[in-house]
C-alpha cells in the first residue's frame, strides 16, 4: 500500500474524531458553509441549457470566475450544478455515515453538488482513479436525472475532473468545455501530474475558452476543436454602485486579492517608506510569508479575508488601486479581474506591465520594478483629469459578466448539446 493511499484511508477519521475536536478553529469555515444551504430537489427545468460546473476552486473560499459565470448564467435563468471540489473533506461524518450525493441551493438557480468518496482525495493533489471518476459521474447523473435537464453543458476549470466529463459525455451527449483561465504550471500546490494532464482535456474538449490573449497563443496548437477568447469581468452590481473617489479624501492605496508569491512586497515596501502620510489597505489572505513583513510598517492595513459583498464599501476608500504583481510564468498569462472591478469605480490602476493591461493605455499606470512603482503611484495619486474616470467606468460597462455569460451561450448554440440526441 503506498504512503498516500494510507494517509488519504487514515485521515477522514483522524480529522473528525481527533484534530478538529482538538483544534475546532482549524476546521476549515468552507467545509462549515456548505452546510448552511437548504437541500432541495430541483424538479423545474430553467432555461437551457443547463450548465454543470467542475470547478478549480470552493465556492465559499474567494469568489473567482468559475463562480462569476455560475451567477451570470444563473440570472438569466439557466440552472447551475457547482461540484463541491472536496469530495467528501466538507462532510461533516465520514464515508460510510453520509448519503451521497447530496445537493444544496446556494442562490436562486445555483446549486452546489456534494459527492463523497471514500479516500476524500485532495482534488489538487493528485489525479483521481478510474472507480473515483465513475463514482462521480454517476452521481451527477442521478442528480440531473432527478432535476430533469433538458440540455447541458459541461464547464470544467481543471484537469482533474477529465475522466468525469467524459463518462457524462458518454451518457448524455453533454459537451466538455473547457475554461482554461489559469497557467497551471504557475501554481505551487498543484500536482505535476495534473498539469500534465491538460493536455488530456484539450484533447477531449468539445470548446476551449481562453481568459487571455496569451493563453490562448500558448495552447492554440492543442485544441481539436473550438475556441473562443473570453475575458474576465466585473459584476453588474458594482457597475451600479460605482462612484467616483472624492479627491478631498485621505490618500489611500489599495489592493484587493491573494497576498501570494506573486505579490510585489518590494514595491509596495519602498512606497510605503517614501510615503509615510499614504495608507495602504492590503484586503486579503496573506497566503505567502514574504508578505508579512509589511505588518510592521505603521501606515499598512491588513484586513484579511472579506465576503465579496464587501468590495463596494472598500472600494469607496480607495484614491488609488493597486495590481502589484511580480512578472512571473502565472501572472503573465492572467487577465485581472480586479481591473474591472477597480475601473467600475473610476479608479486610476498601478499595476506591473502584463500583456493583457498594456491595451488599456493612459487609463492604468504600468511600472517596471519597485521604484517605478512608486513614480507611478505618485503620478495616479496626482491624477486630476476626471475624464479618465468616465472613460475607466463606460470600461467597466462594457465588459460585465452578464456579457461574458452571453458570449459563451452563443459558441454553446454551436455544440451538440441536446440531451439524447
Amino acid at each position: 500500500m503506498s504512503r498516500t493511499i494510507l494517509k488519504e484511508l487514515i485521515r477522514p477519521y483522524y480529522l473528525r474524531w481527533l484534530y478538529f475536536p482538538l483544534f475546532p478553529a482549524r476546521r476549515p469555515a468552507h467545509f462549515l458553509d456548505s452546510w448552511k444551504y437548504p437541500s432541495v430537489s430541483p424538479r423545474q427545468p430553467g432555461r437551457n441549457p443547463d450548465i454543470l460546473l467542475l470547478p478549480m476552486t470552493d465556492w465559499h473560499t474567494r469568489i473567482q470566475r468559475t463562480q462569476h459565470l455560475a451567477r451570470a448564467f444563473a440570472a438569466r435563468g439557466q440552472r447551475c450544478f457547482y461540484l463541491n471540489p472536496h469530495l467528501g473533506r466538507e462532510f461533516p461524518t465520514v464515508y460510510p455515515a453520509t448519503k451521497s450525493p447530496q445537493l444544496r441551493e446556494l442562490e436562486p438557480h445555483v446549486f452546489e453538488l456534494h459527492v463523497h468518496l471514500p479516500l476524500e482525495p485532495v482534488f489538487h493533489e493528485r489525479l483521481l482513479s478510474p472507480a473515483e471518476s465513475s463514482r462521480i459521474a454517476d452521481s451527477i447523473l442521478q442528480i440531473l436525472k432527478q432535476a430533469g435537464s433538458a440540455q447541458m453543458v459541461q464547464l470544467v476549470s481543471f484537469p482533474t475532473w477529465t475522466d468525469v466529463a467524459r463518462r457524462i459525455r458518454t451518457q448524455l451527449r453533454a459537451p466538455v468545455v473547457y475554461d482554461c483561465h489559469d497557467v497551471l504550471s504557475g501554481f505551487r500546490n498543484i500536482a505535476p501530474e495534473i498539469v500534465a494532464a491538460e493536455a488530456d482535456l484539450f484533447a477531449e474538449s468539445d470548446l476551449v475558452v481562453f481568459s487571455s490573449e496569451l493563453l490562448q497563443d500558448e495552447h492554440s496548437a492543442q485544441v481539436k476543436k473550438a475556441s473562443v477568447l473570453v475575458r474576465n469581468a466585473v459584476g453588474e452590481n458594482l457597475v451600479n454602485l460605482g462612484k467616483t473617489t472624492n479627491p478631498g479624501a485621505s490618500r489611500v492605496a489599495g489592493y484587493i486579492g491573494a497576498l501570494d508569491f506573486w505579490f510585489d512586497v518590494d514595491a509596495i515596501e519602498q512606497a510605503t517608506k517614501l510615503h509615510p502620510d499614504w495608507k495602504f489597505l492590503l484586503v486579503g489572505r496573506v497566503e505567502d510569508a514574504r508578505v508579512l513583513r509589511l505588518s510592521s510598517l505603521p501606515n499598512v492595513t491588513f484586513t484579511g479575508e472579506v465576503a465579496h459583498s464587501e468590495l463596494p464599501r472598500l472600494l469607496a476608500q480607495f484614491q488609488v488601486a493597486l495590481i502589484p504583481f511580480l512578472r512571473n510564468q502565472l501572472t503573465l498569462g492572467t487577465n485581472p479581474i480586479k481591473l474591472y472591478e477597480y475601473f467600475s469605480y473610476g479608479l486610476p490602476v498601478v499595476a506591473t506591465r502584463l500583456p493583457e493591461l498594456e491595451s488599456f493605455g493612459s487609463l492604468v499606470y504600468l511600472y517596471e520594478g519597485a521604484a517605478d512603482f512608486g513614480t507611478q503611484l505618485e503620478r495616479a495619486m496626482a491624477e486630476s483629469d476626471r475624464r479618465l474616470v468616465s472613460q475607466r467606468q463606460k470600461v467597466a460597462q462594457g465588459e460585465t459578466w452578464q456579457i461574458r455569460a452571453e458570449q459563451l451561450d452563443k459558441a454553446f448554440a454551436a455544440l451538440p448539446n441536446r440531451l439524447g440526441t
